[in-house]
């Protein structure tokens, strides 16, 4: 019929008709209506509520109208008729297929007496089969004896059961169920222990990555406490445990790191457009997997901080800068000597983007500007600094991407995008495919430069080599310019497959050819960071000048204007006496004060510099970082950290060590640490215990309290110690002059013998020799010359 919604074969019995009729009565637009005539593709609808209005309408329009439903004889809404998941017979084998094709003649010659797909009254049914004349039992009999003369296997009760089957569900009905029986992709493992695996896999959710081992413990752990009758028989064996983990998708990844490939999204991704030099531009850290030689001369991580432009594919800026934790004295301590990307080192990417860089000496010629395929002479029109730069573009950023690093979300990186008018973009957590071209970047500049680099590392401690870090490193400035050559040399100079072209897909450009043909296109017009904007991007501070000068991190920087400054105000309100200062940590020998009063007098400058007072005592270029290297060697040396000059000396001693290396005469090798020498043995060792007989348990006994007084501890000792008599008389002095006063003391009651005084007293008692009359010493004996008045 015309307007038919789902039409069903007309030979299938029993089949409520799908489709729209006339008669009707339908829900549409929150109304009633009676369906009066079905004519093409548009139905007629009469209005049964009395607000209603008649209408004409399509019957697509009808049909997926929203709250469409066909309204039964009681006004309630007929649920539509279920579509059959002719799916189930993909699932079948061949005999399977054939053997319900099969059925499927028998059971419809028992319903309607003729074939699948003849129309009704275009054939005569067989004797016995025609639904006019017989019944449906006896042709339920007729079919099942015709079955058995086949030798087929088909009672009366099968044949009910396929033809009842058929009328309800269609062909899907003769298809014998058991044969699409699957078994639970988790076995005979009770369902209540496939929950407290999903729970507790769920609880570790935060943690770090753990063995099966130990889920396996916290699962039998929380049947323990769920199911403590039963958690035996319920807890599988170890190795249907791991099963089941492999089954149910548990793997031993941390769930920082499954969240991480949760959030990404499905590939292919679908990256923003970009059309314009510098319109995003992606900035990330990245560590090299390389030693070089620090400031010090010792050997040091590095990590590296560069910039990539998405519609060329190149490297607009880089900065190579030492990885180290420092050290701390203590809890409360300050750390010093402590290293890593900070927020200058991404602001001055800023200012290395817009600006040409120049090339070294001892370059290829290929790496420089005027012999690769950059629109040299267009730049050198534009910009005079482009003369013997190398093939780097310059592209200005009007977008940087970042991730959620400490360096980037620092006030000094905002102020200075805002100064130069660049948007600055995060990228979403644990999300990679915001910055997936620097992401892809990373493991290229591993991959091209950083294995071919002496004292490469790799990637992880398996990888590292035996000889690393045993031979000449690299400076830091060296591999600065190793990477900048490498980038002009190499990457900027190769294809790019992410540089093709969707008219000629075959045509694969560098990303020199990119820029060249992006410039060609929009045009180069170059922004070059003024001086302003140049020291006003680097470290600020707020300082009052003094007599002395000006004092940063322990330094004092002097001026021959000191006396214009010096206890001077600001001007500004809230300031006070505090000056603007602005600093480089990698060129700390000298400051700029900005003078604010002065900025719109063009015939004077509001740059004032400032020169570090013992600038004299170090004979090479040095960083901050050195600075506090040498503070924290002097404060352990002198135990004080306010002497300049010390610390001047120290930074000029380890600029010396560093720029010398090893002396090559030292052939002495240190002692391990911790390995005592043994002394020789003269003599075997005398035991203290020899000889004597060890004590029976049983036979000791404690020892009785001492409950006497302190002065019957000794008797014997205090009976042999003379008895105190009184004191002589003093003789008459020849002259009346005063004694020495003795010293004073605590007095002894009993005498100076007496052990009834304080312990020290008594010990120190005991321990003076009794006075000897004069006369009675060993030495005196009777008629010696000592005792003769004329040898006197």
């Amino acid at each position: 019929m015309n307007g038919s919604v789902l039409t069903v074969p007309t030979d299938v019995p029993a089949q409520p008709t799908a489709t729209v009729q006339p008669g009707m009565t339908v829900r549409w637009k929150s109304g009633r209506y009676l369906v009066g005539a079905v004519q093409g593709s548009t139905v007629h609808l009469a209005a049964m509520d009395a607000a209603g209005q008649d209408a004409l309408a399509l019957v697509s329009h009808l049909v997926s109208a929203p709250g469409f439903a066909v309204l039964g004889a009681d006004g309630t809404p007929q649920e539509p008729e279920p579509v059959a998941d002719l799916s189930l017979l993909d699932r079948l084998s061949p005999d399977q297929l054939r053997d319900v094709r099969c059925w499927e003649r028998h059971v419809r010659e028992v319903l309607t007496g003729r074939p699948v797909r003849v129309p009704e009254g275009s054939f005569t049914p067989r004797h016995g089969y025609d639904v006019a004349l017989t019944t449906r039992t006896a042709r339920y009999a007729l079919k099942a004896a015709e079955l058995q003369a086949a030798g087929l296997a088909g009672s009366v009760a099968t044949v009910q059961r396929k033809c009842l089957a058929y009328e309800k569900e269609g062909l899907l009905g003769l298809i014998d169920r058991r044969r699409l029986r699957t078994g639970s992709p988790f076995g005979n493992v009770d369902e209540r222990v496939l929950k407290v695996i999903r729970q507790e896999d769920k609880a570790q959710d935060g943690e770090s990555a753990g063995t099966w081992s130990r889920l396996r413990k916290r699962v039998r752990a929380a049947l323990r406490r769920s199911y403590p009758q039963e958690y035996r028989e319920l807890m599988p064996a170890r190795s249907t445990f791991y099963d089941l983990l492999k089954r149910m998708g548990i793997s031993t990844a941390s769930s920082t790191l499954a969240d991480a490939q949760a959030d990404a999204p499905e590939p292919p991704y679908a990256p923003v457009p970009v059309t314009l030099l510098g319109e995003r531009v992606q900035i990330d850290s990245t560590g090299l997997d390389v030693l070089a030689r620090g400031d010090d001369g010792r050997p040091v991580s590095v990590e590296l901080t560069y910039g990539i432009d998405v519609l060329t594919r190149s490297f607009v800026a880089g900065m190579i800068v030492p990885k180290s934790s420092g050290h701390k004295k203590g809890p409360g301590s300050r750390r010093r000597g402590g290293r890593g990307t900070r927020a200058l080192d991404a602001t001055l990417l800023l200012g290395q983007a817009m600006a040409p860089l120049a090339a070294r000496p001892g370059w290829a010629p290929q790496a420089l500007a005027e012999n690769s395929d950059l629109p040299y002479a267009r730049m050198l029109a534009g910009d005079p600094r482009m003369a013997g730069a190398a093939a780097r573009p310059v592209i200005r950023p009007k977008t940087v991407v970042v991730d959620n690093a400490r360096i980037f979300k620092s006030r000094h990186f905002r102020d200075a995008c805002s100064m130069l008018r660049i948007d600055v973009e995060p990228a979403r957590e644990r999300t990679a495919t915001d910055k997936a071209v620097i992401e892809r970047a990373n493991a290229t500049i591993k991959s091209g430069f950083c294995q071919f680099v002496a004292n490469y590392t790799g990637n992880h401690p398996a990888a590292r080599g035996r000889k690393v870090g045993k031979g000449r490193l690299w400076s830091l400035n060296e591999l600065q310019d190793l990477w900048h050559e490498w980038v002009a040399t190499e990457y900027q100079q190769s294809p790019h497959e992410g540089l093709r072209s969707p008219f000629w897909p075959a045509l694969v450009l560098t990303p020199n050819q990119m820029y060249a043909a992006a410039v060609a296109a929009e045009g180069g017009v170059p922004r070059p960071v003024t001086l302003d904007e140049s020291r006003k991007s680097l470290l600020h501070a707020k300082r009052i000048v003094t007599r002395d000068g000006i004092k940063i991190d322990n330094r004092t920087y002097v001026s021959h204007r000191i006396r214009d400054f010096k206890h001077r105000h600001a001007g500004i309100k809230g300031q006070g006496r505090h000056w603007s200062v602005y600093y480089n940590p990698y060129e700390p020998s000298r400051v700029w004060l900005y003078d604010h009063t002065v900025k719109d007098d063009p015939a004077r400058s509001p740059w004032v510099p400032f020169d570090f007072k013992y600038q004299h005592l170090i004979h090479d270029a040095w960083t901050q970082y050195l600075w506090e290297q040498a503070a924290r060697l002097v404060a352990e040396r002198t135990g004080r950290e306010d002497s300049e000059e010390d610390i001047a000396r120290a930074v000029d001693e380890l600029l010396t060590r560093a720029r010398n290396g090893p002396s090559p005469t030292r052939r002495s090798t240190p002692a391990a640490a911790f390995v005592p020498q043994p002394a020789p043995v003269t003599e075997p060792p005398v035991s203290p215990y020899a000889g004597i007989v060890p004590a029976a348990p049983g036979s000791v006994v404690p020892a009785p309290s001492l409950n006497v007084a302190a002065k019957d501890l000794f008797p014997g000792q205090r009976a042999a110690l003379p008895t105190p008599g009184p004191a002589p008389e003093p003789e008459p002095a020849e002259e009346p002059t005063a004694p020495p006063r003795p010293p004073r003391r605590r007095p002894v009651p009993g005498g100076s013998r007496s052990l009834a005084g304080s312990a020290g007293d008594i010990f120190r008692a005991l321990s003076t020799p009794p006075a000897q009359p004069p006369g009675s010493g060993p030495d005196t004996q009777p008629g010696s010359p000592g005792d003769d008045p004329e040898e006197t």
